[in-house]
C-alpha cells in the first residue's frame, strides 16, 4: 500500500508539471518589462497560478479565435501602400466614427489581458461653408490602469483645436498584446486629407504609460536598423511618386536631407487598423511646404 501511495503522487506530479507549463504564448514581449525577459516565455503578465485557471484558460483557447489583434472597423486609416499625405485618396477624409464609448474584442494571445476602452472624450458638429464636419479626440482606458497622465496630454493638445471650426480632429486605433497604438489627425482644411498632420501615442496596456520608440519596436519585434531601413524604402516611395518631375537641386536637396539618420531616428512606430507596422515622420520639408509623411513597413 505504501509503494502504491509513492507511485500514485509521482503520477499526480508528473501531470501538474505538464499542466503548469502550458502557458500563453507571447507574440511580442511586454515592452515595460526587464531586457532579459525572453521573447519567447511562454507566461504572460496577467495569468493565473492556479492549474485550474490554466485549464480553464486552456480550453477557452481552443474555442475562441486564432486572432490574436483587435482592431475598429470603419475608422479612416493611414496610407498601406507607402503613399504619403501628398497622395490620399477622398475617401480617406472619413472621420473615425465612435460610439460613446467602444470596447475592444480581445480573443487568443489576447485573453486575459486587461479590457482595452477607447471613448469620445470629445466629439461636436461644426458647420463650414455649406458642409459639416464631425471632429472628436480619444481617451484611453485600461481596466484597473491609470492611464490619467496620457490622457491629459490628449485633452490639453487636442480639445482647444476641437472647438475652432477651421480645424478637424479624429483618430484611429489598434490593440496588439501588450500594445495600444492610437494616432490623432489634425486636418488644416476640414475635408482635405493632404492638409493632415498625425499625432502617435502608443501606450502600454500593462501600466497606462507612453512608450518611447525603442519599446514600440521592442514589442513589436523589429531591430532599429531594420525599421530605419523599411522607413527609407517607404520615403524613397513617397519622393517618386509625388515629385518624380521636378528634378530642381532644391527638390534633392529636401529629398537626401529625409534620408538622414537624424531624420530616419525621428520617425515614430506605430500598428495602423490593420495590423501592419507602420511609421509617422512629421514636418518633412518638401517642395509643398512641411508635411507629415506616413506608411508601413
Amino acid at each position: 500500500m505504501k509503494l502504491k501511495s509513492i507511485v500514485s503522487a509521482a503520477l499526480l506530479l508528473s501531470m501538474t508539471a505538464g499542466i503548469a507549463g502550458c502557458g500563453l504564448k507571447r507574440s511580442e514581449p511586454d515592452p515595460t518589462s526587464a531586457p532579459t525577459t525572453p521573447v519567447e516565455s511562454s507566461e504572460t503578465t496577467t495569468e493565473s497560478t492556479t492549474e485550474e485557471t490554466k485549464q480553464s484558460e486552456e480550453s477557452k483557447q481552443s474555442d475562441e479565435s486564432k486572432a490574436s489583434e483587435t482592431t475598429k472597423e470603419g475608422e479612416t486609416k493611414p496610407s498601406e501602400s507607402g503613399k504619403t499625405t501628398e497622395s490620399s485618396k477622398a475617401s480617406e477624409t472619413k472621420t473615425t466614427e465612435t460610439k460613446t464609448s467602444e470596447t475592444t474584442k480581445d480573443s487568443g494571445d489576447n485573453s486575459g489581458l486587461a479590457t482595452v476602452s477607447i471613448y469620445n472624450a470629445y466629439k461636436r458638429t461644426f458647420k463650414k461653408g455649406k458642409k459639416s464636419y464631425k471632429t472628436q479626440y480619444p481617451k484611453i482606458m485600461i481596466a484597473n490602469v491609470n492611464t490619467t497622465k496620457v490622457n491629459k496630454e490628449i485633452a490639453d493638445k487636442f480639445k482647444p483645436i476641437a472647438k475652432k471650426n477651421n480645424y478637424r480632429v479624429g483618430y484611429t486605433y489598434y490593440v496588439r498584446k501588450y500594445l495600444i497604438s492610437v494616432v490623432v489627425f489634425v486636418e488644416k482644411n476640414p475635408g482635405n486629407a493632404k492638409t493632415r498632420d498625425y499625432y502617435v501615442y502608443n501606450v502600454s496596456r500593462i501600466n497606462g504609460k507612453k512608450l518611447t520608440r525603442a519599446q514600440v519596436l521592442k514589442s513589436l519585434g523589429m531591430k532599429e536598423a531594420t525599421f530605419n531601413t523599411k522607413v527609407k524604402a517607404s520615403l524613397q516611395n513617397y519622393w517618386k511618386n509625388n515629385f518624380k518631375k521636378d528634378t530642381s537641386a532644391e527638390k534633392k536637396e529636401m529629398e537626401k536631407k529625409s534620408y538622414t539618420t537624424k531624420s530616419l531616428n525621428s520617425a515614430m512606430p506605430y500598428m495602423n487598423t490593420n495590423g501592419k507596422i507602420s511609421y509617422v515622420l512629421r514636418q518633412v520639408e518638401t517642395p509643398n511646404g512641411k508635411v507629415d509623411v506616413y506608411g508601413t513597413c
